[in-house]
C-alpha cells in the first residue's frame, strides 16, 4: 500500500480495504486469485500465483488521473475497494470455489470488479460468478458474454476431468453458463492452437477473431482496439453482463507470462482496450491474468498489467 507525500496522493492510499462492504455501492472492486495450479496442469511455466501481489505493487503506487479535475479521490470506499485475495491450496476445484464465491460477493458490493491473476482457468469460476450474480439481479437467464483478448482458444478437454488453465472456456460451453455465441476469441494466432480446438469451438459458433487478420484490417484503417470496441458493442447489445479478460500471453515481449511470444499486441494497444471496456456499465468483471512475476526480473510484466488495469479503471471512475 504505498503511499505518496502531501499533494501528491497515490491509489495505495485511496483504496478502502474495508471488507465486507456494507451500505455502500462501489465503482471498482479489487480481489485477486494467487493460484498457478491450473498452469502447471496444462504444462505451463508456474510463477502467476505471484501475480495479484505484484500488479497491486506497481498499481497502487500509480496515481488518480491527473487531469481530473475538481473530482476528489478521498479514501472513500464509494470509490474504489480491494477485498484481498482468495485463499488457495492444493485442490484446484476447492480454489476455484473460494474464487467464485468471493467475486459473487464482489459483484453484489461493487458496479464492476477487477479480478487480477493467477492462471487462465479462473475466468470459469469468475464468468460463473457473473452469471448467478446478473440473473438475480436482472431476475432473468442472466444471459452473459465475454471477450477473451489472448492467443490461446483455451477450449481444451479436460484431463482425466480435471480443468486447468487450458479448459475455462470448453468448460463453460459445455456447463451452459455461456451461449458460445456470445464468446468472442480476440487476437487468437493461428500457430497457438490445434485444429480440433479451432473446429471444435468454430462448429459451436464463438467469434474468433484470428491476430493476422485484426492486423490486416489494420493496414485498411480499421486500428485494433477500434475492432475490439466494435466487437464489445455488438455483445453489450445481446448480453445482460459482459466480462472482458486480458491474458498477458496477447502482450508481445512480456517475458513474466506462462507463454510468452514474440509476436504479439502491444502494451498500448491493450490499455486502450481496457479503457473502452471501462466506459460500458455492462462490462461488470475485468480480468487481467497469467502474470507471472518471478519469471520477469525487471518487473516489466507486472508494470504492464497494472498500466492495464488502471486504464480499465480511470474510464470506470469517470461514469456516475
Amino acid at each position: 500500500m504505498f503511499k505518496g507525500r502531501p499533494g501528491d496522493p497515490r491509489l495505495g492510499e485511496l483504496v478502502s480495504t474495508t471488507w465486507p462492504l456494507v451500505g455502500v455501492t462501489t465503482k471498482v472492486c479489487l480481489f485477486g486469485a494467487p493460484d498457478d495450479l491450473g498452469v502447471h496442469l496444462n504444462r505451463g511455466r508456474r510463477g502467476a500465483a505471484g501475480g495479484p501481489s505484484a500488479i497491486r505493487r506497481e498499481l497502487y503506487r500509480m496515481t488518480p488521473p491527473m487531469d481530473s479535475g475538481e473530482k476528489s479521490f478521498e479514501i472513500d470506499a464509494s470509490v474504489f475497494s480491494d477485498a484481498g485475495d482468495i485463499v488457495a491450496g492444493s485442490e484446484l476445484a476447492r480454489n476455484h470455489r473460494n474464487s467464485q464465491t468471493l467475486c459473487e460477493l464482489a459483484l453484489n458490493a461493487s458496479r464492476s470488479v477487477v479480478a487480477l491473476g493467477g492462471g487462465n482457468d479462473y475466468s470459469a469460476p469468475h464468468a460463473r460468478a457473473l452469471r448467478e450474480v446478473s440473473a438475480a439481479q436482472k431476475d432473468a437467464a442472466g444471459t452473459i458474454g465475454i471477450i477473451s483478448v489472448d492467443p490461446h482458444l483455451d477450449v481444451r478437454e479436460r484431463e482425466n476431468g480435471v480443468s486447468h488453465s487450458g479448459t475455462p472456456y470448453r468448460d463453460l460451453m459445455d456447463g451452459s453458463v455461456i451461449d458460445p455465441r456470445n464468446l468472442i476469441e480476440f487476437g487468437t494466432r493461428k500457430n497457438r492452437n490445434a485444429m480440433a480446438h479451432y473446429h471444435w469451438a468454430r462448429e459451436r459458433g464463438v467469434q474468433i477473431r484470428e491476430f493476422g487478420d485484426l492486423r490486416r484490417a489494420e493496414r485498411n484503417g480499421l486500428r485494433v482496439p477500434d475492432a475490439f470496441g466494435q466487437d464489445l458493442e455488438r455483445l453489450l447489445a445481446r448480453c445482460d453482463a459482459v466480462m472482458v479478460s486480458i491474458d498477458l500471453d496477447s502482450c508481445r515481449g512480456l517475458p513474466g507470462v506462462s507463454a510468452p511470444g514474440a509476436v504479439g499486441f502491444s502494451p498500448e494497444e491493450l490499455c486502450e482496450m481496457a479503457a473502452i471496456a471501462g466506459r460500458h456499465k455492462k462490462v461488470r468483471l475485468f480480468e487481467v491474468v497469467e502474470c507471472a512475476p518471478d519469471l520477469d526480473s525487471s518487473a516489466m510484466t507486472a508494470k504492464v498489467a497494472a498500466e492495464i488495469t488502471w486504464s480499465f479503471m480511470e474510464s470506470r471512475f469517470q461514469l456516475a
